[in-house]
């Protein structure tokens, strides 16, 4: 279907995209001699763009397609913008409390961290769950801009896929997290200027304009924004802002190397924590997108879908922002508008986070300096290659799946993120002898998030969950927390070297 609306222009554009973004890694290959430099950009980047960088790798084509359709869907609203309560709360305390910790000995990432206070065990333990938990929810990323892309451009899924993580892995072998950190600032401004884009397009001919839209979405309740619910099913209520999704935020910037990795490039804990305030203001990319939806309600209130979308949007509701590009967007515009959902989508961060943990966790002669630094870096280049494929196979086991992205994408990582905060909590607070159960916990934790996200699968209720994916955030981490601390058995010893 794609091929017959995306022209030569539109390729024209997003090759030159790709061809950006692999300049950039290009650029600065010449500066990768240390692991050090491959890795942390030798903490000399500014904060600004650490900054961008942060806000790019949380907004993902996730964002890009699934937020417009929480608002265009019937009965959709603002009420997702009750999550960015978490980000102010969970950045106030990772910029106080842990970012100094994570700085006071040139920390790599929170897993060396984790080793340095809990012993080697766990260090590698909380890496493992890394590892888990960026293949599931980053490959649901690449999921989604490949089904989208599978729909715009007429390449096959796994194509799609394939040119997703290549260009990324190019990037990122070539260019290391400075390469990453630079593309994710040409990202930011590609997809901002795309939700601007979006709604000027709409904008410009709808009756009274701006003001009309938002008027018409006003009387429509489209710009409800709190919930007050307490039935803690429901995914986007006030108390699930403040008080569960502050936990995976925390684990999110404060365990999850994809995110910690940016922040520990900086050249200071000062600038680290202004990199990571400044981010906050990325709650406005939010706002942008959920408009976003608006404009999307507001056009196609007044214009029929396009005929042959208009089954599929029925289907899955996310398909609705790439119908919208595709069918009614004009030829050149279409392409950029599309490179910038790849810009969104690109998986080059988390390839270096996986790469970087591989080795500094895993390669016992890093530890001990046997490992050569040349050596090293064409070890990481090989590992990024390596997670490319996990990563893009994984995105090839989702095909099919009927699920919301949104939900989806943010329960993937739930599974993971309870006990490698847990793990982390107690590294941070609690002293080694107080530690009796940690693999008890991690265990219970792993498990406990799968029976209550399942529910149904495993015959506890007629409900398909017992509750919404923000509260498995702080149960995972509570039961993880619980478990390692209870007074029970000969407790763990923490200092064993493995």
């Amino acid at each position: 279907m794609g091929s017959s609306y995306f022209h030569l222009l539109d390729w024209t554009i997003v090759g030159a995209y790709f061809l950006l973004v692999t300049w950039i890694g290009h650029h600065v290959k010449d500066l990768q001699g240390s692991t050090r430099e491959y890795f942390l950009g030798s903490r000399s980047l500014p904060w600004y763009a650490v900054s961008m960088s942060i806000v790019a790798t949380a907004v993902s084509g996730v964002t890009f397609i699934g937020v417009p359709a929480l608002v265009f869907a019937q009965g959709g609203d603002f009420r997702y913008l009750q999550f960015c309560l978490a980000g102010l709360i969970s950045k106030a305390i990772l910029g106080h409390f842990i970012l100094p910790r994570l700085y006071e000995k040139n920390y790599a990432s929170p897993y060396d961290f984790i080793r340095d206070k809990l012993g080697p065990v766990f260090g590698k333990l909380s890496a493992l769950l890394f590892f888990i938990g960026a293949v599931l929810g980053q490959g649901v990323r690449v999921f989604a801009v490949a089904l989208v892309l599978e729909l715009l451009t007429g390449l096959d899924f796994a194509g799609c896929v394939a040119l997703s993580v290549g260009v990324a892995a190019l990037s990122t072998m070539l260019g290391g997290i400075r390469a990453v950190v630079w593309s994710d600032v040409l990202q930011f401004c590609m997809f901002v200027a795309a939700g601007v884009i979006a709604i000027l397009f709409v904008t410009q001919t709808y009756p009274e304009g701006f003001t009309g839209l938002l008027s018409a979405a006003e009387s429509a309740g489209k710009t409800h924004i709190v919930e007050w619910s307490t039935d803690p099913r429901v995914n986007f209520t006030l108390w699930a802002g403040a008080f569960a999704m502050p936990f995976q935020n925390l684990a999110a910037y404060g365990t999850d190397q994809l995110n910690t990795q940016r922040m520990l490039c900086c050249r200071s804990v000062r600038e680290a924590r202004i990199a990571l305030y400044v981010s906050n203001f990325g709650e406005l990319v939010v706002v942008l997108f959920l408009t976003v939806g608006v404009a999307l309600w507001g056009y196609y209130g007044l214009n029929p879908i396009d005929p042959s979308f208009a089954p599929l949007i029925a289907e899955n509701v996310d398909r609705v922002f790439p119908a919208f590009i595709l069918s009614e967007m004009p030829t050149g515009l279409r392409g950029f508008m599309v490179a910038a959902l790849f810009a969104a989508a690109m998986s080059s961060p988390v390839l270096s986070a996986l790469s970087e943990t591989s080795i500094t966790m895993f390669h016992e002669g890093h530890r001990n300096g046997t490992l050569g630094e040349a050596r090293a870096v064409t070890l990481s280049r090989i590992l990024v290659i390596v997670w490319a494929f996990v990563l893009g196979g994984f995105a090839l086991l989702l095909a099919g799946s009927d699920e919301r992205l949104i939900p989806l994408a943010f329960a993937m990582t739930a599974y993971t993120y309870g006990p490698m905060l847990g793990l982390f909590l107690l590294a941070l607070f609690v002293p080694r002898e107080r530690i009796r159960n940690a693999p008890l916990g991690v265990a219970v934790s792993l498990i406990g998030v799968l029976l209550v996200h399942n529910a149904q699968f495993f015959g506890f209720t007629s409900e398909r969950e017992l509750v919404a994916f923000p509260w498995l955030f702080p149960l995972g981490a509570a039961l993880c927390l619980g478990f390692a601390l209870l007074p029970i058995g000969k407790g763990t010893r923490l200092s064993s070297a493995s």
